[in-house]
């Protein structure tokens, strides 16, 4: 009874979440019996036949293979890959990412299947154990106090870390001067001895305050509470008792679960985006878990509000399918399962705003870091040249005549065109 862990989906009662592979180097002689291990070994039992296993077990908690479909092969015969549909009853997970990934990638030492994870679909009611997105682009632009319905626009602060919370203040206030909505904490920034989450919080929000009263826009800051498990709910109430409405956080390094627990106790009091730092080492050739997953239906199962995502190499074909396909994991519709708010970043500057406006819908938030900075004319003047950058591309401006009567933006047009 342990050769045949098969049946078609339509014929699956209850509560799966459904993960989909690639496995490569397989043989056709063997191919499907090792698929079978694959979901024996990876819920109730292993490569052998062993006893103990009743077949209420089998029922209700073994995994079951439900699609193996041949997709490529080499001039060798024996040796091709197969897309792979594999069915977990999420009872088995106790509503940890843990123990998910675990039964889905980490427990194959036994059958020794080249497994990569490219897909995780929601069947029943999976997901009641785990959690969904509890705020939108809606709610974070109340919150920044933008009525338009233009994409919000991030800073990181630059240099990412060796400075007091008071160094570090004069440096936000240059940007939050220049109108910028949001800023957050540079993902190598954490809680340190020269510069803890709470004295910076306090020293930031007071120069957000300062920027204020200056341009009447309102700028949040996100500092990053990234930690161990046991510090990242003290970061969270420390920035939360010093004035913050938002966070950053590593989930991918510092453990999803660890970030579940973290919106589980916070998530009516800071609005909480992801960040992605780390991903690459998941995501291999032939192996490990791909972005659309570790960035897009795994975050929203978390209860993320909104998630850092690389923004792709245009010269790069496999770079921009891997980005449009995460970002439509973060956003496709999903019974019970809000969109996570997709943020760009990585090589954005003013000047291809069209470009990225066009690859993203207007409920996002765009990246911009060294491009502020680092702007010939000074910090305040690059934030400003963000933000004017952005808002003309979203009022179908063209940048070169925004830029007739923007300094900064001519600027940036002749340094970065």
């Amino acid at each position: 009874m342990f050769d045949l862990p098969y049946c078609r989906y339509e014929n699956l009662v209850g509560d799966y979440f459904v993960a989909t592979y690639i496995i490569s180097g397989l043989d056709y002689s063997s191919a499907m019996k090792k698929v079978g291990q694959f979901a024996v070994g990876q819920s109730v039992g292993t490569w052998v036949v062993v006893p103990g296993i009743t077949n209420e077990m089998i029922e209700k908690y073994q995994a079951r293979v439900i699609e193996v479909d041949v997709i490529a092969k080499t001039d060798e015969v024996e040796d091709f890959s197969v897309l792979l549909k594999v069915a977990f009853p999420s009872a088995n997970f106790g509503g940890s990412f843990t123990m998910m990934l675990t039964s889905m990638v980490g427990n194959d030492v036994s059958t020794a299947l080249k497994v990569r994870l490219i897909d995780v679909e929601i069947k029943g009611n999976a997901a009641k154990d785990f959690l969904s997105p509890n705020k939108d682009m809606k709610d974070l632009r109340l919150l920044a106090k933008v009525e338009e319905e233009r994409p919000l626009v991030l800073n990181m602060i630059k240099p990412c870390l060796g400075f007091t919370p008071e160094a570090g203040a004069k440096l936000f206030r240059e940007v939050a001067l220049g109108g910028v909505d949001l800023i957050k904490d540079d993902e190598l920034l954490g809680n340190t001895d020269y510069n803890s989450v709470a004295k910076r919080t306090k020293a930031y929000l007071s120069a957000a305050k300062q920027a204020y009263e200056v341009t009447g826009k309102n700028t949040i800051y996100l500092p990053n509470i990234s930690g161990t498990p046991k510090s990242l709910l003290d970061n969270a109430k420390a920035a939360i008792d010093a004035g913050a409405k938002a966070c950053l956080v590593n989930y991918v390094l510092g453990g999803i679960d660890s970030a579940k627990d973290l919106v589980e106790e916070v998530k009516d009091k800071l609005f909480i985006m992801g960040h992605y730092a780390g991903v690459a080492c998941f995501d291999g050739e032939k192996s490990g878990i791909s972005d659309n997953v570790m960035l897009g239906i795994l975050p929203r199962l978390a209860g993320l509000n909104a998630i850092m995502t690389m923004y792709p190499n245009f010269n790069d074909s496999s770079s921009l399918f891997n980005f449009i396909k995460t970002v439509q994991a973060q956003r496709l519709a999903i019974p019970n399962l809000n969109p996570i708010i997709t943020a760009v970043g990585g090589g954005i500057t003013p000047i291809n705003q069209v470009q990225v406006q066009n690859m993203i819908s207007n409920d996002s938030i765009i990246g911009i870091g060294g491009a502020i900075q680092g702007h010939p004319l000074g910090t305040t003047i690059g934030a400003k040249t963000a933000m004017n950058a952005v808002k003309a591309t979203f009022n179908k401006i063209s940048l070169e005549e925004a830029a007739k009567d923007d300094e900064g933006l001519k600027t940036a047009l002749n340094l970065w065109k």
